[in-house]
């Protein structure tokens, strides 16, 4: 890979966070990557700019990290779903229990659970 010249990658990452809206890890991690990649493309020598394929690399790796974390959010999508519908057969059941239960004593029977 080419120099970056004087570009500091650390000081590209540091931005200021008081007008940010409150965000996941994934993309901080995001837009962390986004800053040095523009920190990387403004620093290079335009006299000897970086391999085409390391740039290409580069943004296929990019891609891959953003479709998982869109992947991940889906996720974490279906595990809400499916924790709230496990709360609510819960539920049920234990209704359907109780409705047996009263059912069977107001006609003298037993319950079977």
């Amino acid at each position: 890979m080419a120099s970056t010249g004087s570009v500091n990658p650390a000081a590209a990452m540091t931005t200021s966070t008081s007008n940010q809206l409150p965000s996941t890890k994934a993309q901080d991690q995001k837009n962390q990557f986004l800053q040095l990649l523009v920190a990387q493309l403004k620093g290079q020598n335009p006299l000897d700019p970086l391999d085409g394929t390391q740039f290409v690399t580069q943004l296929a790796q990019f891609s891959s990290v953003e479709e998982l974390t869109n992947i991940h959010a889906v996720l974490d999508s279906v595990q809400s779903v499916l924790t709230n519908v496990e709360g609510l057969l819960r539920d049920s059941a234990q209704r359907t229990t109780s409705s047996s239960a009263a059912a069977a004593s107001i006609f003298g029977g037993s319950s079977q659970s």
